[in-house]
Order: C-alpha cells, then sequence, then structure tokens
C-alpha cells in the first residue's frame, strides 16, 4: 500500500484497518488492552506535505503524520525524532515504520488507555486535540500559566506542548474523576471543556494518561 497516493480519508481508513488487524493479532490478550475502545482514526487532513491526524487504539491515543507525494523522509532513519511546529507549539515526532504502512511519525498522547470508561470520551479527547493545536491562542495559554499538580507548581517555560499534556494527563483523569471544577487551562487548552461538564453518559470518558 503506498500511503502517499491516499486521500486523508483513505489513509485513515488504512491506519484504522491495519492496527485493528495488530489488535487481534500481535495485541490479542496483552493486558493493556482497553477492551472498552476500538481502533478509530480522527480528523484526519492535509498538512504541509502531510497528513495529519489522531489514531486511537485500545493501547494508545498517537498523533499520526504521515507522508504526501510531495515529502521526503527517505533520510529519516526509524526512531529519530523530528519537531514540528503547529498555531499551538511545537509537537514531537518519532519515526517508525510497519511493514503494511511504510514511515510514519507518531506523537504519544497518552498509553495505556485505562482512564478512558467508553469510546465516546476517547473521541472526544482526540477531536479536542487534533483543533486545538491549530489555536495559536493555545500557545499564549502555555506560555503565561503554570501546571499544579496538588501542592506542587511546575512553572510554564516548556517549549513543547507534547511535554505539557504529558505530564499533566494523569492529574486531569485525577481531578475529574472527583468532579473538581477548578480550570486547568494549560492542561485543558487541546482537550477542551467536555474534561470539566461531561454529559451524564460521558462522565469520566475522557480522562487521560499518558
Amino acid at each position: 500500500m503506498l500511503l502517499k497516493s491516499l486521500t486523508p480519508m483513505g489513509a485513515a481508513y488504512h491506519l484504522e484497518q491495519l492496527y485493528d488487524d495488530i489488535r487481534v493479532t500481535r495485541m490479542a490478550d496483552i493486558p493493556i488492552l482497553n477492551d472498552k475502545l476500538k481502533v478509530q482514526a480522527v480528523g484526519f487532513r492535509e498538512w504541509n506535505n502531510h497528513v495529519l491526524g489522531v489514531l486511537i487504539t485500545p493501547w494508545f491515543m498517537n498523533l499520526m503524520l504521515l507522508p504526501t507525494e510531495e515529502a521526503d523522509w527517505s533520510t529519516y532513519g526509524i526512531g529519530s525524532k523530528h519537531n514540528y511546529t503547529f498555531e499551538a507549539g511545537a509537537f514531537e515526532f518519532i519515526v517508525g515504520e510497519e511493514e503494511n504502512l511504510g514511515k510514519y511519525m507518531s506523537c504519544s498522547m497518552f498509553s495505556p488507555m485505562f482512564d478512558f470508561s467508553n469510546h465516546e470520551g476517547a473521541v472526544q479527547t482526540a477531536e479536542a486535540i487534533v483543533t486545538g493545536m491549530f489555536k495559536e491562542e493555545n500557545k499564549e495559554v502555555l506560555q503565561s500559566q503554570s501546571l499544579t499538580k496538588d501542592d506542587e507548581v511546575i512553572e510554564g517555560d516548556q517549549t513543547s506542548i507534547t511535554e505539557t499534556v504529558l505530564e499533566g494527563a494523569q492529574v486531569i483523569s485525577q481531578l475529574t474523576q472527583k468532579n473538581m471544577e477548578k480550570p486547568l487551562s494549560r492542561r485543558d487548552l487541546l482537550r477542551g471543556s467536555f474534561l470539566r461538564k461531561q454529559p451524564k453518559n460521558t462522565e469520566k470518558a475522557g480522562e487521560e494518561n499518558a
């Protein structure tokens, strides 16, 4: 399969088929799977000669970056890291490769996925991430806010949104599960307000751990 020839929708469909096969083969009976979740590609679109979106699986949620015909990844080694800057800030991606996919880049959002109590909450989170990274005002929030974890304050001087997402994920999960309403803007910015005001049927659904 030559991913470069596919539309974003086609690439998303191919990812879903590939990782659903991985789910029932390589990942079968591995205890890190959240059986409430399924494989789904969310928000895939063209971006700067790439295809970008979020891939949800029962064991991870990753930003995925795929090449188009215009992208030259020939010199990118497996495991190499590359920073890409969006309106909201910088994200670090790692090059991987699958036999039926070719080279891809991923940026881990959450793994494992046990803090998601249903699939709808995971989809809401993925949609908020892929929307929030294109909002410039989120960069200003990151630069000006502090991250509070219990009584510890981590100053807002990180240059990568990815680092902020990962270090704050478990805290959000714990606070949301306790129905706390305190604004957590540095961590909320990529997820949206649903983390604090959930529909009744998705309570505790959109909480993350990275």
